[in-house]
């Protein structure tokens, strides 16, 4: 039986790769909760990885505001971890990355993941990089979840660079490649983990007030406006549940993403696949 190691098994996303993974073999979860215990930037746990195949790094803290501190716990914290798991003799990692990883991109979340895949398999020869697009499911989580609450409590809701194309990937596609590239060949390039046909970011919202039954206005904003609101929130320590980095790598996201790698065929975003 596979034993699979999953950091950031408390996350929309780890949890989703998780549940999946364990329909499948032994999944052993990595969180600041579980035992043993696992944060980024922080000493692994001697034994934490011993009998593990695969490890699977869904973990990001997003607490880190200035590059230092994120290069620091996400970066070099996953690069550690990825050391670690060749020394404990793990067969191969799967670093769950993103689309907002590419040359040129500019939100720190998307430079953090760019910046690992660069010097990945310097510290573990067997990685592979999985790029989501934005990840979604009835259960409301990641970004997708947030415009949906937005939705939800607000009768205006506003309208940020609708004509931006974006690509969406079902959390239960995700975990399907996931668990096929924890074996087989090794890609050498990401593996882009989402439907190629993209859908604009107006479409997206009108896609889930469908879903969950709302009719609200939408109120184009424009970005410099609605980037500004955010920081200020944030530096008011306002919970909002969206950051103003986010904004960032949805507005300026990969231009020409390359799905050549894909195997796996994605469900259509779209009100039944957000209902499940």
């Amino acid at each position: 039986m596979t034993v699979c190691a999953v950091t950031g098994a408390n996350g929309f996303v780890g949890s989703r790769i998780a549940g999946h993974l364990a329909k499948e073999g032994e999944v052993r979860t990595l969180t600041r909760h579980s035992e043993p215990r696992f944060a980024l930037g922080e000493p692994l746990v001697a034994d934490a990885l011993a009998g593990a195949d695969v490890l699977v790094h869904c973990a990001y803290d997003f607490r880190p505001r200035s590059w230092a501190e994120i290069e620091r716990a996400n970066v070099a914290g996953t690069l550690a971890l990825f050391a670690a798991a060749r020394e404990a003799g793990v067969r191969r990692v799967a670093f769950v990355s993103s689309m907002s990883a590419f040359e040129g991109c500019r939100s720190k979340y998307g430079r953090a993941k760019l910046a690992v895949e660069r010097q990945a398999r310097e510290h573990h020869p067997e990685v592979v990089i999985v790029r989501p697009g934005l990840v979604y499911d009835r259960e409301a989580g990641g970004i997708v979840g947030a415009m949906g609450r937005v939705i939800r409590r607000s009768p205006i809701v506003p309208l940020i660079a609708g004509d931006q194309e974006l690509y969406t990937c079902h959390s239960e596609d995700l975990a399907r490649v996931v668990l096929e590239l924890s074996d087989g060949p090794l890609p050498e390039r990401p593996v882009i983990a989402a439907g190629p046909e993209p859908r604009t970011y107006r479409e997206i919202l009108s896609t889930i007030t469908r879903a969950i039954d709302r009719r609200p206005l939408f109120l184009p904003v424009p970005y410099v406006l609605a980037y500004n609101g955010l920081r200020l929130l944030e530096a008011l320590r306002v919970p909002i549940g969206f950051r103003s980095d986010s904004l960032v790598g949805l507005v300026n996201n990969d231009p020409a993403p390359e799905f050549s790698a894909l195997t796996t065929v994605f469900r259509a975003f779209s009100a039944e696949a957000i209902r499940g």
